[in-house]
C-alpha cells in the first residue's frame, strides 16, 4: 500500500551541511506566446503548517517569457509538514500561476499559463486565501496530482485525464476548463479585463478576490454566481479549444471529471466496474467504491458484482485494484470504514432475474445466484478478513447501508426483513438484530420471500453524536432513531418523507434526509419506479435543542431530482446527489418547454450553521446550488458520494441515464470527481463529520 510519508525532510545540502543553492527555470506564456517583464515568485507552502508560506527565490522574465531562479531550500522542516511549491507571475493585476509538487529539484522546466493557473485555482480552491495557500497535510499533496489531472505543468498543455477519453470532447467540462482558461487569458490581456473578473468572482456578501488565483478559486467555490458576466468574458480572448461555444453557457464553473479505470469509456467485460454504489473515503483521501454488477456491454443481463475497487484521491485506480473474495456479492449502497481501517461492504446481491434463476449462461462466476445475506470485511491492504460467504451472523437480509460508528460498531439497515444489525466493536460473533416497529412478521431466519414485499425497507444509515443510528424506512416514509441497546424511537415526521433513501448527520447531530418521492427500492421485490413527477426534497431532523423546536422541516428546489445519497461538508452544508429526472417528469417538461433530455444536477444547500453560508442563501435549507442544480453531461444518474480532505466531491454514475427503460444492464462505468467544490472533511467518515480547525494544527487527525 501506498503511504504519503509526512515525515521531516532534509533537503540536499553541501559538504559543509549548508543548503545548496538550487536552480529553477521556465516561461511564463500565453497560449504558447512568452509573456515579457512578468514578477516572478518561487513561493512554498506548508501542508499542514501554519498560514506563513514564503517566497523563495524570484526573477524577471525576459523578451521571450522565460525566466531563471535561483533559491535555496531550508536545512530541515518541522515533524508533520510538507512543502509545496508554487510558481507565480504578476504582471499589475495579471497573474498566472502553477504548482508542481513537493520537490522542485527534479524539475528543470516549468510553463506557467492560463491553464496551469486554473489547474491550481480549481484543485486549491478551498486552501486559497489571498496571497496565501495553506490547510490540511493530505488535502494539500493530494490537490496536487488532482492539478496535473487538468494542465501539465511541463509543456502548460491540457493534462491527459482531462483531453482524453472518457472526458476530452465526449463532455463538457474539457471545454468548460478552457473557457475558465480563456477568462484568465482575458485579464492577461487588458487590466480592465481583471477588473471585470475580480468584481465578478467577488463572493455574495464578501470581498473582492486580491489575486487571479483567488479569482478562479472563488469560481469553484462559488460557481454560478454572476455566470452571465463570466461567461461573456471568455469571448474576449479565444486563447484555448474547444471551448464552450456561445449557446452553450454552463450552470456552474464546477469540473465533472470522469473516470472509468482508464482512457475509454465503452462499456465492456473489461471495464473496471459495472453500477458504483457508494463511496468510503480513508484517512489519507484514497476512495474505496464498491460495484453492484460483473462488467458487461450493455444489453447484457447483469449479474452480481464479485469485487471492491479503490482509487487514488487523484481519481487513478490503485494498484492490484480490484480485490475479489470475503463474500462479495452485488453490493449496494452499503461501505463504510471502521476505526481499523478495515473496509466493510453490504452484500446486497443485486442482479436480473436471469441470473437469479440460474439461466444465463456466460460464465461459471455468473450462474452463482446472489444470497443477499451478508457482510465482507477487506484489511486496508485490499486482503479478505470475511470468509467465502461473507458474515452472515445477525439475521442480514438484502443489506444496504453499512456504517461504523466511532467506538467501530458496525449497522446494517436490513431492506429485506425491516430490521437493523448491530455488530459491536466489529465482532460478528456478538452481532445483534433489531426488529423496527411496524415490520411483517418474519421466518426465524429473517427471510422475507417473494412475492411478499418488506413492510419498511430500511435503506439509509447515519450516526449521531450519541452513538445512535438514524435510519430511513423507504416504503414506511419513516425515519427511525435506534440506540445500540436496541431502543427504537420514530420522530414524526408531519407527512414529509416520502420514499426517503440516503440520510446524513451534520457536526451538531441534526439530520437530513433525501426525499425521493418516487423510488420504491428494489428489495425482495422488483423496482418500483412512479412514472409522474413527485416533490422531491430534503428534509431536516434537528438535533435535541436546536431550531424549530425539534420539529423537522422540509426544503426543496436546488435541482433536486430523485434525491439518493446525500453527505454534509466541513462547512455544515449539504450535497444530495440526485438520481435523475423520471420518465414522466421528462414528458411532462418536454412538453411544456420543449426540451431536451435534461442532465442530471449536483444540489447543495445551506446548512443549520447560516454564517456559513454564501450572502443570498444564508436561511437554513436554502437551496445554494441553481434551480437546475450542478448539471453535467458527465452525470449519469448518480446514488452515492463523499467529500474528501482536499474538498473533492466524489459521484458514482450508477446507472446510465435511460436506464430505468432498458431491461437488461443498466449500470454505469464510471465515477465522477468534483475538484474543490466543498468544504474539506477529515476522512474516514465515521460518525458525526469533522471539519479541519483554521489553526496551525489543522493537519492533526
Amino acid at each position: 500500500m501506498l503511504v504519503l510519508a509526512i515525515a521531516a525532510v532534509t533537503t540536499l545540502a553541501d559538504t559543509q551541511g549548508r543548503a545548496r543553492t538550487q536552480t529553477l527555470r521556465g516561461s511564463v506564456e500565453s497560449n504558447g506566446t512568452g509573456l515579457p517583464s512578468y514578477e516572478v515568485s518561487l513561493f512554498v507552502s506548508y501542508a499542514g503548517g501554519a498560514p506563513n508560506g514564503s517566497v523563495i527565490g524570484t526573477a524577471t522574465t525576459e523578451d521571450t517569457g522565460e525566466f531563471t531562479i535561483q533559491y535555496q531550500l531550508p536545512l530541515t522542516l518541522p515533524s508533520g509538514q510538507r512543502p509545496i511549491f508554487f510558481v507565480m507571475a504578476e504582471d499589475g493585476p495579471a497573474m498566472l500561476a502553477t504548482v508542481f509538487g513537493t520537490d522542485p529539484t527534479h524539475l528543470s522546466k516549468v510553463v506557467v499559463n492560463e491553464r496551469t493557473t486554473v489547474a491550481t485555482g480549481v484543485a486549491f480552491a478551498q486552501f486559497i486565501d489571498g496571497r496565501q495557500i495553506h490547510g490540511n497535510t493530505y488535502g494539500m499533496i493530494n490537490a496536487v496530482k488532482m492539478a496535473a489531472n487538468m494542465a501539465n505543468r511541463k509543456t502548460g498543455g491540457a493534462g491527459d485525464v482531462l483531453s482524453k477519453t472518457p472526458n476530452g470532447t465526449e463532455t463538457s467540462t474539457y471545454p468548460t476548463f478552457n473557457s475558465m482558461a480563456n477568462v484568465v487569458a482575458s485579464c492577461v490581456a487588458a487590466p480592465k479585463n481583471c477588473a471585470a473578473l475580480f468584481k465578478s468572482t467577488t463572493p455574495p456578501g464578501g470581498t473582492a478576490p486580491s489575486t487571479v488565483l483567488q479569482a478562479v478559486a472563488n469560481m469553484t467555490k462559488y460557481p454560478s454566481n454572476n455566470l452571465d458576466d463570466l461567461f461573456a468574458l471568455s469571448f474576449v480572448k479565444k486563447a484555448y479549444e474547444p471551448a464552450l461555444a456561445s449557446n452553450n453557457k454552463p450552470a456552474s464553473w464546477l469540473l465533472f471529471i470522469k473516470f472509468t479505470g482508464g482512457f475509454y469509456s465503452e462499456r465492456d467485460a473489461e471495464n473496471l466496474m459495472n453500477g458504483p454504489g457508494n463511496i468510503a473515503i480513508d484517512e489519507q483521501g484514497f476512495a474505496w467504491i464498491n460495484n453492484n454488477y460483473v462488467p458487461q456491454p450493455a444489453g447484457k443481463y447483469e449479474c452480481a458484482g464479485l469485487h471492491l475497487m479503490k482509487f487514488f484521491p487523484w481519481g487513478q485506480s490503485f494498484p492490484n485494484s480490484p480485490y475479489f473474495g470475503g463474500g462479495l456479492n452485488g453490493a449496494g449502497f452499503g461501505i463504510t470504514l471502521d476505526p481499523r481501517g478495515d473496509v466493510w461492504v453490504g452484500n446486497f446481491g443485486f442482479e436480473a432475474p436471469a441470473c437469479a434463476d440460474g439461466t444465463v449462461p456466460p460464465t461459471p462466476a455468473e450462474k452463482i445466484p446472489a444470497t443477499h445475506n451478508s457482510v465482507s470485511v477487506f484489511r486496508p491492504d485490499g486482503q479478505a478478513k470475511s470468509p467465502a460467504a461473507g458474515y452472515t451472523n445477525g439475521r442480514i437480509w438484502w443489506p444496504q447501508a453499512t456504517v461504523s460508528d466511532t467506538k467501530g460498531n458496525i449497522w446494517i439497515a436490513n431492506c429485506g426483513n425491516d430490521t437493523v444489525t448491530l455488530i459491536p466493536r466489529g465482532n460478528v460473533q456478538r452481532a445483534r438484530n433489531f426488529t423496527l416497529p411496524g415490520t411483517i412478521a418474519s421466518p426465524p431466519n429473517g427471510e422475507i420471500k417473494p412475492p411478499q414485499s418488506p413492510n419498511l425497507k430500511p435503506f439509509g444509515v447515519a450516526i449521531d453524536p450519541k452513538g445512535r443510528a438514524w435510519v430511513t424506512g423507504n416504503k414506511a416514509h419513516k425515519v427511525y432513531i435506534v440506540s445500540p441497546d436496541g431502543t427504537v424511537e420514530t420522530p414524526n415526521t408531519k407527512g414529509l418523507v416520502s420514499w426517503p433513501m440516503g440520510i446524513a448527520g451534520d457536526s451538531k447531530g441534526n439530520m437530513w434526509v433525501s426525499s425521493s418521492a418516487v423510488v420504491n427500492v428494489p428489495c425482495v421485490d422488483p423496482a418500483k419506479i412512479r412514472l409522474g413527477g413527485g416533490r422531491p426534497s430534503v428534509v431536516l431532523f434537528p438535533a435535541d435543542g436546536e431550531p424549530y423546536n425539534g420539529k423537522p422541516q422540509q426544503f426543496i428546489g436546488g435541482g433536486l431530482t430523485i434525491p439518493w445519497g446525500i453527505v454534509v461538508d466541513g462547512n455544515d452544508t449539504v450535497w444530495v446527489f440526485n438520481f435523475g429526472y423520471t420518465l414522466g417528469e421528462f414528458v411532462e417538461r418536454s412538453v411544456e418547454e420543449g426540451l431536451e433530455w435534461p442532465n442530471t444536477g449536483l444540489s447543495h444547500f445551506c446548512g443549520v450553521d447560516t454564517a456559513k453560508c454564501p450572502l443570498g442563501s444564508n436561511t437554513v435549507g436554502a437551496p445554494i446550488s441553481p434551480d437546475t442544480g450542478y448539471t453535467s453531461d458527465a452525470l449519469e444518474r448518480i446514488t452515492g458520494g463523499g467529500i474528501d480532505p482536499s474538498g473533492n466531491v466524489w459521484l458514482t454514475n450508477n446507472w446510465m441515464v435511460f436506464g430505468p427503460l432498458h431491461l437488461s444492464n443498466p449500470g454505469g462505468n464510471s465515477i465522477v470527481i468534483v475538484p474543490g467544490a466543498a468544504a474539506p472533511l477529515k476522512t474516514p467518515l465515521i460518525g458525526p463529520p469533522r471539519s479541519f480547525s483554521k489553526s496551525p494544527d489543522q493537519a492533526k487527525k
